[in-house]
């Protein structure tokens, strides 16, 4: 395999761009940030182009991201979803996601594939450091932090608002149904199951049974982000909302889910981590009313979509899992497959015998939160 120093990648990124972009003439790429693997799931570096178009001489700076092909945290994840999705939302201009350059899905040119978007400016509330410990979110005022996460969460929430069949077909996964909830089960099974391997997961088993059996009747189907977590918002110093990025999870289902997610993150990262949330961050309250104002719906069955994002969550924990037996930090006899944070919020949930911690968690755990080095 060619070895892809900083060097061989700006003359392939730089040929490559020329032939994506007819409308740029005399495209300069400069290495910027080239370290590959900085990424969880990916790849990610930066480059700094110079080209003319029909205004004139223009410079800016992309984020490349480069797909794995193996030990995948995420079931099925899709460079080309997630390529499609950044798409059709820049297309649209009524939600801040990165700006849209291009992607190639073929390993011929950088190894792996890849896309290519705009770099937002600004900052994410990072989960290492926990952004209720440190970082900028630390140093504003009460007031500040509610208008901030208010934002994001009413940024988010527009989603909803879109008509799935106006121009977000690509979403939908027909083999699992039609698009709605039994769709988005259908899919969530097919990963439960892949993820498993048939080994004994009884937490995790136990709570895709009750998904299963508990369907809402009268779910709507909505645009999903799929991931929204203040670590995928990009924030002005303001505290005004710069992009929404990492769409990977992207989906068809009810807008609660996205709620559900949020909300979810909201209470690793303070409750279930044993440390004090910000004051003047939306109490859940708060929150769900923001997001009923922004998404123009009533918030329904919020437990049962609680216990769908606990349930995906602990399913990211198991890929995280394999990842880390895969790469040689944790041994594969390690009990985190089954007890960690995440099935112990679904053991709360459903009333079951909570998992025990021990040095495999520890061990587990230190390499599961990456530093997050999306705004540096």
């Amino acid at each position: 395999m060619e070895l892809l120093t900083p060097e061989r990648i700006t003359t392939k990124l730089q040929d490559w761009l020329a032939s994506e972009k007819a409308e740029w003439r005399d495209i300069a790429v400069k290495p910027l940030d080239m370290t590959l693997g900085a990424g969880f799931s990916a790849d990610i570096f930066f480059v700094d182009v110079d080209y003319v178009d029909a205004d004139g001489p223009q410079s800016q700076t992309l984020v490349v991201r480069r797909q794995p092909t193996d030990l995948e945290v995420v079931f099925g994840s899709s460079l080309a979803l997630q390529g499609k999705m950044m798409a059709a939302l820049d297309a649209r201009g009524d939600i801040a996601v990165p700006a849209w350059i291009g992607m190639h899905l073929e390993p011929d040119i950088l190894g792996l594939p890849f896309l290519v978007m705009g770099r937002v400016e600004g900052e994410c509330a990072k989960q290492n450091p926990n952004y209720n410990l440190e970082g900028w979110l630390v140093d504003m005022t009460p007031g500040q932090r509610h208008q901030a996460f208010a934002n994001a969460i009413s940024a988010f929430a527009s989603l909803a608002r879109i008509d799935w069949r106006d121009g977000f077909e690509f979403l939908a996964q027909p083999e699992h149904g039609e698009p709605g909830l039994g769709q988005y089960v259908g899919a969530l099974e097919t990963w439960y199951k892949a993820a498993g391997k048939g080994r004994p997961m009884p937490i995790v088993d136990a709570a895709m049974a009750y998904v299963r059996e508990n369907m809402p009747v009268d779910a709507g189907v909505n645009v999903l982000w799929g991931d929204p977590t203040p670590s995928n918002v990009m924030f002005a110093p303001d505290g005004s909302i710069n992009g929404l990025i990492d769409w990977e999870l992207a989906a068809l289902g009810p807008g609660e889910l996205d709620l559900a997610w949020w909300l979810y993150f909201d209470d690793l990262f303070s409750r279930r981590f044993g440390v004090p949330r910000l004051e003047g961050l939306p109490t859940k309250d708060e929150t769900i009313a923001m997001w009923e104002a922004a998404s123009g719906q009533k918030a329904r069955h919020l437990e049962y979509y609680d216990i769908v994002a606990g349930l995906r969550m602990a399913l990211v924990a198991v890929g995280a899992f394999d990842r880390q037996v895969g790469i040689g930090n944790i041994a594969a006899t390690n009990k985190s497959l089954n007890d960690n944070f995440m099935t112990m919020y679904l053991a709360e949930k459903l009333g079951m015998p909570l998992p025990e911690f021990g040095p495999d968690f520890v061990a587990f755990m230190k390499n599961l939160t990456p530093v997050d080095e999306k705004a540096d």
